[in-house]
């Protein structure tokens, strides 16, 4: 049966490419109807480099919070140059990018596929591979979630770069060889964990051999690392740094622990994925005493083996591993540690090897036992299983608070939960004092987590709102200056200090504090705001209509914004000033 639909497919590779596309859309297709949540408000809706089209360089001249004015470890240009072009077009409507998201999922389901078909010269296996893949629980996070547009871009374009691959070691060619080495460097400003796809194809050579000497493969393998040394410069360029880890090099055991207990961790989640959540943390006690790490070791080592006799086997077994690395290393890593859309490069490989296994190495190895009719409704039960996970799994992705009742659900002792908890109940319900204990079992939780979160800091400041609104203002005051001391380079913290002598109309003290905050982030449009109108009641009028214009220029639609500019101007004895800055206020 596995042979006549291989046969089949040979003449029909396009239809079955759009069956499975077809297949995948109707899968996800109830994605289309969810909203922003969790990180999309801040990075699309609430994001200065997206919303306003004139500060689109800074999209690629910092991190991916810079736009808060942090320097964090991960550089990823396209993601918001692909936010700031749907912003342009189809405005803050969440429906076109969760479009895109799956536009770019069944895309890459179709590379699943054709290397599949490539590596294992079985449609029929690869076509199982590819919906076992498609099907899969784990990768609903990657689609339903905005925000891992990265996650989708660096796959669909490290996929195309190992099919490019793939097809110039089959009939060598520098053309698609460069186009490989340009994918991947696509591939590298969406996300990271394509740094892995050269060792990738090292391990393609190690495992199922390949054309020539190294000698020859080492020259074929320069695109790649042109592309890889290309990103090395332009991330270093723009963040100032490699990483933010200090003694990158020197690796001690809780971190050789944690990668082995996150690699089991990973393989469990692959072939059991249940309670699946994106706020799940990690405990390097627990993995290293589960038996995941230790069988995910054994069958690893066991590639060296079949090596010879099974060499594209042994291959996507290695793909596993080998594709995972840059998420191994939890220095690197912020929230979550443990995460499923880590797992969608990676869970490619494996599954094509699932499917050659059971479809093709078994039966032809062990042919008495009759592998293929046992192994086809085997396949048939898992993918609707994974299917019924999938669809049950995309409503929770709906909206913020939906999203927050199931993972607190499954994962009641995470810290950014109670963390937001204590938001929702600070903000939305008035309710200080169940807040106030909130942000202190996220402290307390953290404490005791094997790779403690940077909380304190944002608990700190909660703490420090709640006593100010109570009027504790010396303990306030004592919160906000222990938030700077661990993180002086966030501005919310000097935002907080001159929030509290700005109501005194103490304009001096609190000018302090907002100018400080405006020179740690300079697109905090509130500290700009604030610090105008402390520079107005201080006679600087001057200055204050440059806060305000800064303002403004931050946020085109701030109207509050062009008219205090006006009003700072007439103060200063500029009115043609004043008259220009109305002129540019918007009309809507």
């Amino acid at each position: 049966m596995v042979e006549r639909l291989n046969q089949w497919l040979r003449t029909h590779r396009l239809f079955a490419e759009f069956c499975l596309g077809a297949t995948a859309f109707l899968l996800f297709v109830r994605t289309l109807g969810n909203g922003f949540v969790s990180d999309d408000i801040p990075q699309i809706i609430e994001n200065p480099f997206v919303r306003n089209p004139r500060l689109w360089r800074g999209i690629f001249s910092g991190s991916v919070w810079a736009f808060q004015g942090l320097s964090t470890n991960f550089y990823r240009p396209l993601q918001f140059a692909s936010y700031w072009l749907m912003y342009r077009v189809f405005g803050p409507n969440p429906g076109p990018f969760h479009l895109l998201n799956l536009l770019f999922y069944v895309a890459s389901l179709g590379l699943v596929y054709r290397i599949g078909c490539k590596l294992l010269g079985n449609e029929a296996v690869a076509l199982a591979g590819a919906l076992l893949w498609a099907f899969h629980p784990e990768h609903v996070e990657a689609v339903a979630w905005i925000s891992a547009l990265p996650d989708l871009g660096c796959g669909l374009f490290s996929l195309l770069a190992v099919y490019w691959f793939l097809e110039a070691e089959e009939s060598p060619s520098l053309r698609r060889e460069i186009l490989a080495g340009l994918a991947l460097l696509v591939a590298l400003l969406f996300k990271e964990m394509a740094l892995a796809v050269p060792l990738l194809l090292v391990a393609y050579w190690i495992f199922a051999g390949g054309k020539g000497s190294w000698a020859g493969r080492a020259l074929r393998w320069t695109p790649f690392l042109a592309a890889t040394a290309a990103y090395l410069v332009i991330r270093d360029y723009a963040l100032g740094y490699f990483s933010i880890v200090q003694h990158f090099w020197q690796i001690k055991w809780p971190v050789v622990g944690s990668a082995i207990g996150l690699l089991g961790d990973h393989t469990r989640i692959f072939f059991w994925p249940a309670h699946l959540n994106a706020a799940r943390m990690f405990n390097l006690q627990s993995s290293l005493h589960s038996p995941w790490p230790w069988l995910t070791l054994a069958v690893l080592a066991s590639t060296l083996i079949i090596r010879k006799s099974e060499p594209r086997l042994a291959f996507l077994i290695a793909w596993w591993p080998v594709s995972l690395l840059p998420v191994l290393d939890i220095r690197q890593l912020s929230f979550p540690q443990l995460a499923d859309r880590f797992s969608y490069i990676p869970s490619a490989g494996l599954c094509l090897a699932i499917a050659y296994l059971l479809l093709d190495v078994l039966p032809r190895r062990a042919p008495q036992f009759r592998w293929a009719p046992a192994a086809v409704p085997a396949l048939g039960l898992v993918l609707v299983l994974y299917g019924a996970e999938t669809v049950r799994a995309i409503p929770r992705w709906r909206d913020d608070q939906t999203l927050f009742n199931y993972s607190i659900r499954v994962s009641p002792n995470t810290p950014l939960l109670h963390m937001h908890r204590a938001i929702v109940l600070e903000y939305q319900k008035g309710k200080l004092a169940e807040a106030a204990h909130q942000y202190r079992v996220a402290m307390r939780l953290n404490q005791k987590a094997f790779w403690p979160l940077p909380i304190a800091r944002s608990a700190d400041l909660g703490l420090g709102r709640i006593a100010l609104v109570e009027g504790k203002r010396a303990e306030a005051i004592a919160y906000f200056k222990k938030a700077i001391a661990l993180d002086n380079g966030s501005s919310n913290a000097y935002d907080a200090l001159g929030a509290v002598y700005f109501p005194d109309r103490n304009y001096a003290e609190a000018a302090h504090y907002f100018s400080i905050a405006v020179r740690v982030n300079p697109l905090d449009l509130g500290g700009r705001f604030y610090l105008g109108t402390c520079d107005m009641e201080l006679h600087k009028y001057a200055q204050a209509a440059a806060q305000f214009h800064a303002a403004r220029i931050v946020d085109p639609n701030y109207r509050q914004a062009y008219v205090a500019e006006a009003k700072a101007f007439n103060a200063a004895g500029n009115p043609g000033a004043a008259v220009r800055a109305l002129n540019a206020m918007p009309k809507h």
